[in-house]
């Protein structure tokens, strides 16, 4: 699958990502530091936690289309969790679930989202303040007749790191112009997630 890769962070994701560090800073009672990318799983660690929702906030970073496909990317910013957790590196699963909804904690619009096809289960760390990448590869709901798609306006997605875990999950804002499929089955969207490439 080919996504569009931004050259780096969107200025959207710069200016909200100073004041969600910041936030987390004086949570944890830390001084506030720049957003670093995760680093790799160099190390053979099996007492590592699983990452949780609350581990994140999620901002969308840039958007494409290609070949009737919305590509939209969103930084995962590592700067929730509790005052401990906050300060140790978790283990970052790249299968997630995702779907859509028209509000915050409101309902699933659609389908949840399928795991692209390079999804393989893998783990990585993600340190405090570091950084992963979610893509969300969409059908132009544009590709399917109305009463098929039967779309409705969305305001974002919801995001479950670790279904079952009971951390619920993150929702990160898409603007609010999106119209997508509501019908089960059409437009499904596919979901990848990796370490932060920037």
């Amino acid at each position: 699958m080919t996504t569009l890769m931004p050259a780096r962070l969107g200025w959207h994701v710069r200016s909200a990502l100073g004041v969600a560090l910041t936030v987390a800073a004086v949570a944890t009672g830390a001084a506030p530091a720049t957003a670093q990318p995760s680093a790799p799983s160099e190390r053979e660690n099996t007492h590592l936690r699983p990452c949780r929702s609350d581990d994140f906030t999620i901002i969308e970073d840039e958007r494409g289309a290609a070949a009737g496909t919305i590509y939209i990317e969103f930084a995962m910013i590592r700067t929730g969790g509790d005052s401990e957790a906050a300060t140790q590196p978790c283990e970052l699963s790249d299968r997630v679930d995702v779907y859509w909804t028209e509000e915050p904690g409101g309902a699933r619009v659609g389908s949840w989202a399928e795991y692209s096809s390079d999804t393989r289960g893998r783990t990585f760390v993600v340190e405090p303040q570091g950084m992963a990448l979610l893509t969300l590869a969409q059908p132009n709901p544009r590709n399917y007749p109305t009463r098929a798609c039967r779309p409705v306006p969305v305001s974002g997605i919801e995001v479950f790191v670790n279904v079952g875990d009971g951390s619920g999950s993150s929702y990160a804002p898409t603007g609010g112009k999106d119209l997508m499929c509501s019908a089960q089955g059409v437009g499904v969207p596919r979901v990848s997630v990796a370490e932060w490439p920037y």
